[in-house]
């Protein structure tokens, strides 16, 4: 099933706000986490985020949506906006990174299978699979963590 443009304008704000508490999530790892690699890695992922909210940005405004609708102040971000709390240990923080990361992929997911029109559609379809690809690489990296503790 294609949805109409409210419908898609309404998935596409979705995943924007997604995309906004992945990249503060990310930013906010790379500040507190101690391994230079691991730091280097989130700041990667949070630039990504920010790339795909411009590209979902454009989106939105192509279907007539203010820029400002994007920017919702006082909304909570979607996929767990809470401080991510990393300090103690690097193996819980990039396991709370991935449960955030599944969060999103899921925004994707229920985007995609209520079907977004157009060619909108290979840009969430890419979208998702590189969340997906980042989903499986941080669940990587927790168990490697975490057997080195």
């Amino acid at each position: 099933m294609k949805t109409g443009r409210p419908e898609a304008s309404a998935a596409l704000l979705s995943l924007v706000e997604a995309c906004k508490a992945g990249e503060l999530g990310f930013h906010a790892a790379a500040a507190a986490l101690a391994d230079p690699l691991l730091r280097q890695l989130c700041e990667s992922y949070a630039d990504q985020r920010a790339g795909f909210r411009r590209e979902l940005g454009g989106e939105l405004t192509r279907l007539g949506v203010a820029p400002g609708a994007m920017d919702s102040p006082g909304a909570e971000p979607t996929g767990g906006g809470a401080p991510l709390s990393v300090a103690s240990d690097e193996s819980a923080a990039l396991a709370e990174l991935a449960r955030r990361d599944a969060a999103a992929e899921a925004i994707y997911r229920e985007a995609l299978d209520r079907g977004i029109p157009g060619p909108m559609t290979e840009l969430v379809e890419r979208q998702h699979l590189q969340v997906l690809d980042a989903l499986k690489h941080l669940a990587q990296l927790e168990q490697a963590v975490a057997g080195q503790t």
